[in-house]
């Protein structure tokens, strides 16, 4: 019998949502991504509370197992799937892993915010 692919909540155009779907592709992971609007205030209602209490996205469930924020979910990916699609992804030593967390918190702190307003205009803007 096949595993249930992993669920992905959230708007595709999330710079945090698409972070994870790079992650599943890169890892040959099944998914489904579930909608979750916005704009209808879909991230605050109750039941999503439950899966990202913040009311951000992404949220994500495999299994039974339930987490929020795109770069701890990534990581989780990486170390469960380890053996699927790209190998090494997460590294394979504590050194080459805490550089990885290391560039991960900096582009968390600094590029990020700036770059994910800039994708968002330039997506969203009439060309």
């Amino acid at each position: 019998m096949a595993t249930p692919p992993v669920k992905v909540f959230g708007p595709p155009l999330s710079t945090a949502v698409s972070r994870v779907l790079v992650c599943l592709l890169e890892k040959d992971v099944p998914f489904q991504l579930v909608p979750v609007s916005m704009a209808k205030g879909e991230h605050k209602k109750p039941e999503y509370l439950k899966l990202q209490p913040f009311g951000q996205v992404p949220a994500f469930q495999d299994d039974d197992i339930t987490l929020f924020e795109s770069r701890a979910i990534c990581r989780y990916i990486a170390e469960k799937y380890a053996n699927k699609g790209t190998t090494g992804l997460y590294g394979t030593n504590p050194l080459v892993k805490a550089s990885i967390d290391q560039w991960l918190e900096a582009e968390s702190q600094s590029f990020n915010p700036p770059s994910s307003v800039l994708a968002f205009q330039l997506y969203t803007q009439p060309k």
